[in-house]
């Protein structure tokens, strides 16, 4: 059985103005979340295909669009840049041996370039000043690339062919300035770590490594041969040979390579005594990309450590060298910007459901996507995505394959999206078959919630739609009730499977963990997690067995019954001293100080953010309560926790205001839970502890910004009444109800909205209706849509549960 209001501490109202019914969510478009980033943008989508980005990978081969009067100065400096051939370091390649003769090939372009720098001429050699680039390349050593061999089929000398000019001429095309220069820099920093020879190999091995990249995929490459790795020349210094490892790991522009400490290199010092050494070892590719046993695309065994596409490593995070699309290096089309940022409209779909299938169709980790949080399923929602390493093009082209969802509105950054890391969403919401007295009274319920706004509760979400709310989990948790916390974890739901349903029975009615983990579904993360621990630590360790609940689930126990008794003391507070007005003993953090405006203060988001507002709360005094100098919106109330002040009412009949006296404690000693530190707790209380937690500060009243509606009049009960993004992607014409002077028998009211990030919706919805906003209840509604017995929740009988 579902959540009601009442259980989860939603009893009191922010108005007195009569309610009445209007069906939600009838169709997914009725509503619609759109997410709104941290400038202020609100996200859309109406751009499905990629930008029209021309590939890094092609730089040497397409025509030269650099202006031929004003970039001679960057073309020389893109040029010079480019590694030169000699000295040429001992780099080491397979050991196998080519087709064709051509072990040599990539050596013999190395030693034939220097010998072959006669100018070349152009086949107009008369009008010099139609592509001054001519001379430049005329006098900047440049060797011949694998490309170039691959191309001519000159593959024993590596004969220089009129291909090389035009190809030094396009060297300086802007799109690859920006990493050729970011290249040298680094190379010199590895020159300041570890010396000028060191450089000079590392330059050579790169330039290796990009012309073995760009020849992979070219007929006749067969003949190529994969770069391994080079030793660097001897660092004494510990610190500095550390220095030099940190630097290939965090320098993501690099090809994708590693580095390790080796003796026995045939280098020893003076007394004959093995030296250490550092080698630099490619790990990228090794050959085209090819059909895995399973059928999908995948990457030969030789890419090494961290190079399964776009995956993300145990310390190094996402992979550096690739995308999840097989791109290299030079390839990237984002250069120095390694995430795709796009937007993802979806309908009826979970955020992670969505993620999950980019992911298997693309064949990366789940790690390779970020989103700022989750949205809701039973809509239509545009939210951002950051993808590490993902091309733009790469991701346009999984729409035809997608179903119920869309990206696009493709850009190319340098940040990763974070949890929370938004500034709130809007929605349009549409209530249909409205029923109430007048449609003034539909009005002024409107204006009402404009003018003063809505109590801030956490809706029915936060508490999960299973038997038993995940409050109540918490509680038990904080009691240090382990064994019932596990039974209540495996009651089952709704709507389950059968097989799902015998895991269940199985473990609650017999005990039997094996044949109920062999049941269990394996998405059931909680569940089968618990049944993982028993078997491994014992039938009896449940504290065990619930330890392995990944953290974050595991902490969602404790965090919703700390929203409950949030729920709880607001509705004590606003039902007492109602929401006109500040009293003394309030909390408050101003709308516009500094922190409230940055933070909102809407929500837990812990960290420094927190702890900045937790420094700015203030008590009010019985002064500043009678001046007026705060508003209700001013007014915050704590989410329980160890480094939080609680509120300081002075009642009537008790003249004491300690905390010890909060409603917190009173809400908490009624569960027999502490608000007291762990340390004050009986041994078995240690794992869980509300004090633990640093607790925040959420305001209890909110008005939503830019509120507007409009009332519609329509015929058909199932008509649409809005047309959502991916709708408009298709071609959708705006529906009748929309067009101007549209009658019908039915009415429907269309609110538009913004609220700031962990305010719900739905309580928005509570307070202009005044109705119960349980999925239960509107789908009685809905069945019942005609019927005069779907009246609004009554206040008095929601205030008494």
């Amino acid at each position: 059985m579902s959540s009601t209001e009442g259980s989860v501490g939603i009893n009191a109202w922010a108005n007195s103005l009569p309610g009445f019914t209007g069906i939600l969510k009838q169709r997914y478009s009725d509503f619609m979340v759109n997410e709104i980033d941290t400038s202020g943008t609100v996200v859309h989508l109406d751009r499905p295909r990629a930008a029209q980005v021309p590939s890094t990978s092609d730089w040497r081969l397409a025509p030269s669009s650099t202006p031929a009067a004003s970039s001679a100065t960057a073309q020389q400096q893109a040029l010079t840049a480019l590694p030169h051939p000699e000295p040429q370091p001992d780099i080491c390649f397979p050991a196998s041996t080519a087709a064709n003769g051509s072990e040599q090939s990539i050596a013999a372009a190395n030693s034939n370039s220097t010998a072959q720098q006669a100018p070349l001429q152009q086949p107009h050699s008369n009008n010099t000043q139609a592509n001054p680039v001519a001379n430049v390349a005329q006098d900047v050593p440049y060797r011949v690339s694998p490309t170039e061999i691959c191309q001519t089929g000159n593959y024993a000398d590596g004969f220089v062919t009129e291909t090389l000019k035009q190809t030094a001429a396009t060297a300086a095309q802007p799109a690859m300035l920006e990493g050729i220069a970011a290249c040298a820099a680094q190379l010199d920093a590895v020159g300041i770590m570890c010396g000028p020879s060191n450089k000079q190999k590392l330059k050579v091995f790169l330039q290796s490594i990009f012309d073995f990249q760009e020849a992979i995929n070219l007929p006749r490459a067969g003949s190529l041969k994969r770069p391994e790795h080079i030793l660097l020349d001897p660092i004494t210094d510990k610190a500095q040979r550390t220095a030099v490892h940190n630097f290939f790991k965090q320098y993501s522009p690099l090809p994708k390579l590693g580095t390790s400490t080796v003796t026995g290199s045939g280098v020893s010092d003076y007394g004959g005594k093995p030296m250490s050494v550092i080698k630099v070892t490619y790990e990228g590719r090794g050959q085209k990309r090819k059909r895995d046993d399973r059928g999908g695309r995948g990457l030969d065994k030789s890419a090494g450590r961290g190079s399964d596409t776009g995956g993300k490593g145990a310390k190094e995070g996402p992979s550096k060298g690739i995308d999840a699309g097989g791109q290299w290096g030079r390839d990237w089309p984002g250069g120095p910007r390694k995430y795709c940022k796009f937007a993802l409209a979806k309908t009826n779909m979970d955020t992670q459901q969505c993620i999950g299938l980019l992911t298997s169709l693309i064949h990366c980790k789940r790690g390779v996507f970020a989103t700022a949080g989750t949205k809701d399923k039973r809509a239509v929602t545009v939210q951002s995505v950051t993808a590490f390493k993902v091309s733009a093009e790469r991701l346009a082209a999984l729409n035809p394959r997608l179903y119920n969802f869309q990206v696009g509105n493709f850009d190319y950054t340098d940040e990763e999206l974070h949890l929370g890391q938004l500034q709130g969403n809007q929605f349009q919401i549409t209530l249909r078959e409205l029923k109430a007295a007048t449609r003034y009274q539909i009005e002024a319920a409107a204006a009402a919630l404009k003018e003063g706004g809505f109590i801030n509760y956490y809706g029915l979400q936060r508490f999960g739609s299973g038997s038993v709310p995940t409050h109540k989990v918490g509680a038990t948790l904080l009691r240090g009730r382990y064994e019932e916390a596990v039974r209540l974890i495996m009651q089952p739901r709704d709507g389950e499977r059968e097989e799902t349903a015998e895991a269940r029975r199985l473990y609650l009615e017999k005990g039997d963990v094996t044949g109920a983990l062999s049941k269990m579904q394996r998405h059931l993360t909680a569940e089968r997690a618990i049944l993982e621990g028993l078997s491994h630590s014992g039938k009896d360790n449940f504290l065990a067995a619930l330890m392995r609940i990944p953290h974050g689930l595991r902490t969602m126990y404790v965090h919703a019954y700390q929203s409950y008794l949030w729920n709880a003391a607001t509705s004590e507070r606003c039902l007492k001293h109602g929401t006109k007005s500040v009293v003394q003993g309030d909390l408050v953090l101003p709308v516009d100080s500094p922190q409230a405006e940055e933070h909102h203060a809407n929500g837990a988001t812990g960290g420094e953010r927190s702890s900045t507002r937790r420094a700015a709360v203030h008590v009010v005094t019985a002064e500043e309560a009678c001046s007026g100098v705060y508003s209700i919106q001013d007014v915050v109330l704590p989410l329980p926790g160890g480094q939080i002040q609680y509120p300081e009412y002075k009642e009537a009949e008790d003249h004491d205001t300690s905390h010890q006296n909060s409603i917190y404690h009173r809400l908490a000693a009624a569960d027999n839970v502490s608000l007291e530190p762990a340390s004050a707790m009986s041994d078995n209380n240690q794992a869980f502890s509300l004090h633990a937690l640093s607790g925040d500060y959420r305001r209890i009243v909110v008005k939503p910004q830019g509120l507007t509606w409009k009332l519609l009049e329509y015929s058909n009960p199932d008509e649409p009444l809005a047309v959502s993004e991916l709708e408009q992607l298709s071609g959708d014409k705006e529906p009748a109800a929309l067009q101007e002077g549209a009658t019908g028998d039915l009415l429907a009211l269309q609110l538009t909205f913004q609220l700031a990030p962990s305010c719900y919706a739905t309580m928005l919805i509570r307070e202009l209706t005044k109705m119960a906003t349980s999925t239960a209840f509107h789908k009685n509604l809905t069945q019942k849509s005609g019927e005069a017995e779907c009246a609004p929740a009554d206040m008095s009988e929601d205030s008494a549960n």
